[in-house]
Formats: structure tokens, sequence, C-alpha cells
């Protein structure tokens, strides 16, 4: 079978493998989607700080169970989250799943860019394999994950209506965001991105404002807006560090500030302490999801309340993966792309 690997730093090569052999508490999934994310660009030029396994944002079919999986069967349609935590210790005890020690150890089998991929056990057995609704396409099973993520971010700094919010970035994740503030009836939300046909689509996707900051001072902007109190939270779905400094002029007094997009290995920041002190504002951070925010997703796209396929602007067969890595990180008119497996 074909999968896609990183063969070098900064390298990409579709091989030749093996399909993966299954336990009797494991399932083979037949590929069908896969989105690439931010993360998968940062693995292969190795910058990520996350488990260097290609795609995660995967939907399939089950192609074939264990003998003593008794949930799912061959044919079944799929959405797999890859990682699971204990659900024994004090992170998951305490809500914070994500930064249990056993969290980041499982993977999917070779990777998700794969025609095929094995779940291990410890997913089977977690419950991380989701049946999608007959009338949800695997190109938007393959979001579930993403949009998890997002939902567990607004959920660690308790967004409620009538918030107002700023989102910097506005890719896939940040429009995810725009659409879920949107929902949440968080008024009003301020886009804040480089590329002018992502700032164009988040207007269309429920934002007020969108701002270029290159052109524009985004914190003067919303401040002005704001009538001089600034916005209730600020998400920065980018990983530029620089983001996080035009974050900070733009939350009011005792606004929120959650990191989302994940920064390349060593980068760093500079924020006045003695205002964030004065001002108490709060500086938080959100790593992946939980099977809570899963299921939530699910529910939201298969009802037609977030809608991914809005925004996803391209599509590669997996045998041209390798190019489909090339416009998801140059392209300028990119949002999100889909690796389909037929």
């Amino acid at each position: 079978m074909k999968a896609l690997m990183i063969s070098s730093t900064g390298q990409l090569e579709l091989k030749e493998l093996s399909i993966p052999d299954i336990g009797e508490n494991e399932i083979l999934v037949h590929m069908r989607a896969c989105g690439i994310c931010g993360t998968d660009l940062e693995k292969v030029h190795g910058e990520s700080i996350t488990p260097p396994v290609l795609g995660h944002e995967v939907a399939g079919e089950v192609e074939r169970a264990g003998s003593d999986v008794r949930t799912l069967k061959e044919g079944d349609r799929v959405v797999v989250h890859h990682h699971i935590s204990c659900r024994r210790c004090y992170y998951c005890k305490n809500g914070r799943e994500t930064l249990c020690e056993a969290y980041p150890k499982s993977n999917l089998d070779p990777c998700g860019f794969a025609e095929f991929f094995r779940v291990q056990e410890t997913l089977v057995d977690g419950c991380t394999v989701y049946k999608l609704p007959e009338s949800m396409s695997f190109d938007e099973g393959s979001q579930v994950e993403p949009t998890a993520c997002c939902i567990r971010a607004l959920r660690r700094v308790g967004v409620k209506a009538g918030d107002s919010a700023a989102v910097f970035g506005v890719g896939p994740a940040g429009l995810t965001h725009v659409q879920l503030l949107e929902l949440y009836g968080i008024v009003p939300v301020f886009a804040i991105d480089l590329l002018e046909n992502r700032r164009q689509i988040a207007i269309k996707l429920g934002a007020d404002l969108a701002i270029n900051p290159i052109k524009e001072d985004p914190g003067k902007i919303i401040l002005k807006e704001t009538s001089g109190l600034g916005v209730d939270h600020a998400i920065v779905a980018t990983g530029n560090p620089k983001a996080v400094e035009q974050a900070f002029s733009s939350v009011r007094k005792g606004g929120k500030i959650i990191l989302f997009g994940a920064p390349a290995r060593g980068s760093s920041f500079s924020l006045d302490a003695s205002r964030l002190f004065l001002h108490e504002i709060g500086l938080e951070s959100s790593y992946s999801t939980s099977e809570t925010e899963m299921r939530m997703a699910l529910d939201l796209i298969a009802s037609g309340r977030i809608k991914p396929s809005l925004m996803i602007t391209h599509r590669f067969p997996l045998k041209q993966a390798v190019e489909g890595f090339k416009v998801a990180e140059t392209g300028s008119e990119t949002v999100k792309v889909i690796i389909q497996n037929a």
C-alpha cells in the first residue's frame, strides 16, 4: 500500500509499505479522507512539538476488525481520534486529559496519509472510533477532530453569549473558531489574517470585521470598535508568536488570551509583565482535544451547525499527496487541503 512519509527534513515521499497486521482487539481502516493540518507542515520541517506521525484528521471505512472487536464491523464508516488518555491519573480526573502522560503515546499506524492504517487496541477499547452518520461525507468527517480541538479551546476560556472575541489567524482552525463563536452568540467577532481570501471567508462565516495586520494595527482598531474596552477573548490560532503580542494589545482588563496555534519549538514572545499583572489578563493554552469534544463536534457537523465543507478549497488523491502538501504550505488561495483515497 502507499503511505506518505517524511524521508528527511523538509522532504516527503510516497512509499510502498505492507498493509499493517491487526491484533484481535484492533481494526484496519481504509482511509477515505485526511486533512492536512498546520502541525503536519511543521512536522515535515522538523519544527513540531507533537509526535512526528503525519495525518490525524481522518475518516474512512473499517476494512477489517479483529476477532474480539464487538462494536465495529467491516464496512462501518468511521472517524478516528488518534490519541487516548489513561482516564485514571490526576489530569484525567480533573478534566485535563491532554496532559496525561499516556495521551501522546497512542497514534495511527503507519500514519493517517496511508491507504490503510491500523487503529491500536488502546484506541479501540477507549472508544475513540466514531461511526459517521450516513448524511456526513468523509471530507466532513475528517474535520471532526480539528473542530473538537477548537471546541476544547473555547471551553477552556469559558466563552459565553454576549462576549466579544478576536481570532488571530483565520486559516482552517481560525475559521472554525469563527463559526463556533458565531454559533455561541459572541458579538462582535474580529478576524485578523494576512491573506485576503481568508479574511473574506471569515466574514462569510460570521466575523463582524476582518483586519489585515500588515496594513492596520489590530489593537487600535479593536479598541476603537469596542469603545476603548477591548475584547473579552483573543484566540491565537496561529503559531506565529507575534500574534500573541498583538492579541495582548487587543483584550480588555480581565480578558483572556488562548494560545491555540502550535508554536515552533523554542519560539518566544515578549509581553509587558506589569500590564499583564495590573490588568489581570489571563494567558491560557489549549492542546488537542478529548472524547467529550469529539462527540460534540460530531453532533455539530452532523446537524449542519458547523460547516467544514465551506473551508475546503483543495482536494488531492493520495498519489498526489506531496503536491497537496506544497499547495497547503504555499498557496495564497488555500484554506483546507484534503487528501482523498478512493
